[in-house]
């Protein structure tokens, strides 16, 4: 293999590919990059079994090959070369050369055969979305998944397909985003769980404008397909919870508020919460809001006005899940539903019924 490449193209393709190579890989050639040179294009891909990128940029194709070179000292060289053509050549065994001016660094790799093989493209069904919109509607949801790796099916997100309507759906147990989207598709009765690690790399990797992203489903698998980048993951097995019943269809109080001014002072109650149990009070009144916390470390009391449909209301909630709500809303004003102190709160835009965050309160006694 012989090609030469910029450096703006190289780092893009290692730092990309990069993402889907793990630390704790048990195979040693899975801890590094195949680089395949073809045509005019340098292909790079990684993976660590469970999610796979692949990545291509434009360079000069000499010599035709691949090779596999270790991710992290590739990543660390490419992002301190020069900004000059690099030139890129295997050697004997699985030796490379990465020149570039009057200099050159010599590093040692793994052959080509001993990567996995690359998933095909194809999915049995695909649907597309512009690249902008989708790293919106994950940024809506995906901090309502969990961590915790002893219950995986809450680790990702449910996406529903059914007559026209994508709906994403996230939850940890305490906390639950939901959004629908309007797509132009015949495809229904689609249901998988996709993992949120998965969709977060997705979202680092998206959001040019004019540019789509294609969706395909394959046999335990999805893809995800840009116009130089594909992302294949495999699917999460196992029941998502039957998230439907735990949303309330009715409230008793319901409030319209400034998302910026709740947020903000939600924030500074926090600060006091952050010692403990991070509760924060919300106290609703006829035409305002009540925010306090009270803890060894003080007291805070702030009030914002709203607007009240319905009944008076107290209410409790996790400072820190409050402000993810609030974050993701991505609505100048928000309704509040509550339909009492030990039922779950509704956040939603005013505009549009496309989008919920649900949240479990904390009992104070």
């Amino acid at each position: 293999m012989k090609v030469i490449c910029t450096r703006q193209n190289l780092v893009q393709g290692v730092t990309t590919a990069q993402r889907a190579v793990s630390a704790k890989n048990t195979m040693p050639v899975l801890a590094g990059i195949l680089i395949t040179a073809r045509d005019h294009y340098l292909e790079f891909q990684a993976t660590d079994m469970e999610m796979g990128i692949q990545c291509t940029v434009p360079c000069t194709v000499q010599e035709a090959g691949s090779i596999v070179l270790p991710a992290k000292y590739l990543g660390e060289i490419v992002r301190r070369l020069p900004d000059a053509p690099i030139q890129i050549e295997t050697g004997q065994g699985t030796n490379v050369v990465i020149r570039y001016g009057q200099s050159e660094i010599s590093i040692n790799g793994f052959h080509d055969e001993e990567f996995p093989v690359f998933p095909k493209q194809q999915g049995k069904t695909s649907i597309t979305i512009p690249e902008e919109d989708l790293k919106e509607y994950l940024r809506q949801i995906l901090f309502a998944t969990s961590t915790e790796e002893t219950r995986p099916v809450f680790t990702g997100v449910l996406m529903e397909l059914s007559e026209g309507n994508l709906r994403l759906v996230a939850t940890d147990t305490h906390r639950l985003a939901l959004r629908d989207v309007k797509i132009n598709t015949e495809i229904s009765d689609v249901s998988m769980i996709i993992p949120g690690k998965t969709l977060n790399e997705l979202a680092r990797v998206i959001g040019a404008a004019d540019q789509e992203v294609t969706i395909s489903l394959a046999e335990n698998t999805v893809i995800f397909g840009m116009e130089d980048t594909v992302l294949v993951s495999r699917l999460i097995e196992g029941q998502f919870p039957n998230y439907r019943q735990v949303i309330p269809q009715s409230y008793k109080t319901r409030i319209r508020v400034k998302t910026k001014e709740l947020l903000e002072s939600v924030e500074r109650a926090s600060l006091l919460a952050r010692v403990g149990t991070q509760i924060i009070r919300l106290h609703i009144e006829q035409d305002k809001i009540i925010i306090t916390a009270n803890t060894e470390v003080g007291r805070i009391h702030e009030e914002i006005a709203v607007y009240l449909q319905g009944e008076p209301m107290q209410i409790a909630f996790n400072a820190n899940y409050l402000i993810d709500a609030l974050r993701a809303c991505g609505s100048d004003n928000i309704y509040l539903d509550l339909s009492g102190p030990l039922s779950p709160g509704i956040l939603r835009p005013v505009e549009g019924e496309d989008y919920l965050s649900l949240i479990l309160p904390m009992r104070t006694i």
